[in-house]
């Protein structure tokens, strides 16, 4: 049996892939209150959703609380499914041990889950500037997966896009596809050409130095995970329209994205089950 959290669209959807896929499905809505043991008990796999998960264990947009108390209640042989490596939840796995799938280290799951995400980049550029993409400086920090098809679907409208890269088998690869390269570390002294920012990076990559930098009419959008990579504390201080943009596939694209959860879903148990 699969328990499911559905606290947003994407959830929603592929709640309703599963179901037309056969599966035993049980779901926890956004006004749940408490987890069923009963339930639990009976749970082969976990999939907890996008949003994060506080210190005091509560999982977002619910009321739900994720406690030793819950994991226990998981046969030991039970897996969780969770898009990212929640601090909380890892902590919790220290202290109740049971197998942890994390969703997002899968390639084919970032890759897939790249395309929504770069839409939604592009819809919230041409929605908070006044100028065409054509043409426009935009500098995208990272050069992961995600990062890459948010560049190539940049450079495919128009825009002079350049990359952050470390490692010079990304710079490599950046060059390859007619990007422009920059190290990480050089970064900062560019800032202030561009128009446009985006930080796949969840780090403080945008610090108050760096901020300095950055033109005035720079729009910054941050697509990483919480709490993002910019200070947007000074950002504002210095009239700079800065913006964490989360969960971009699940605003612009609910349905895709959460077809290409199912499929891993329904291709991971699969192999589960052969090997069992």
């Amino acid at each position: 049996m699969i328990l499911l959290i559905n606290n947003d669209k994407r959830m929603n959807y592929l709640s309703e892939y599963i179901r037309d896929g056969g599966l035993d499905l049980v779901q926890y809505h956004r006004d749940s209150v408490s987890f069923d043991f009963h339930i639990l008990k009976e749970t082969h796999y976990f999939i907890l959703p996008f949003g994060g998960i506080s210190e005091s264990g509560q999982i977002a947009n619910t009321h739900l609380r994720l406690t030793e108390e819950v994991l226990l209640s998981l046969p030991e042989d039970c897996v969780i499914l969770t898009p990212i490596r929640y601090p909380k939840l890892m902590e919790l796995l220290t202290k109740v041990p049971r197998k942890c799938e994390v969703i997002f280290d899968y390639d084919e799951v970032a890759i897939y889950n790249s395309i929504p995400t770069a839409e939604g980049v592009i819809y919230n550029i041409i929605k908070n500037t006044d100028i065409t993409i054509h043409q426009a400086e935009i500098l995208v920090i990272g050069s992961g997966r995600t990062s890459l098809t948010i560049a190539r679907d940049l450079k495919a409208l128009g825009a002079y896009v350049s990359v952050t890269f470390r490692k010079k088998r990304d710079e490599a690869r950046l060059f390859e596809m007619g990007l422009q390269p920059i190290h990480v570390d050089l970064m900062v002294e560019d800032l202030q050409h561009y128009d446009v920012i985006v930080n796949t990076v969840p780090a403080l990559v945008l610090d108050e130095k760096a901020l300095d930098h950055v033109n005035k009419n720079c729009y910054i959008m941050d697509v990483s995970s919480k709490p993002g990579g910019v200070d947007f504390d000074y950002a504002k201080q210095l009239g700079i329209q800065a913006e964490l943009a989360g969960a971009l596939p699940s605003i612009v694209a609910p349905k895709t994205a959460a077809y290409y959860l199912f499929r891993f879903v329904r291709d991971y148990i699969a192999l589960n089950g052969k090997k069992e």
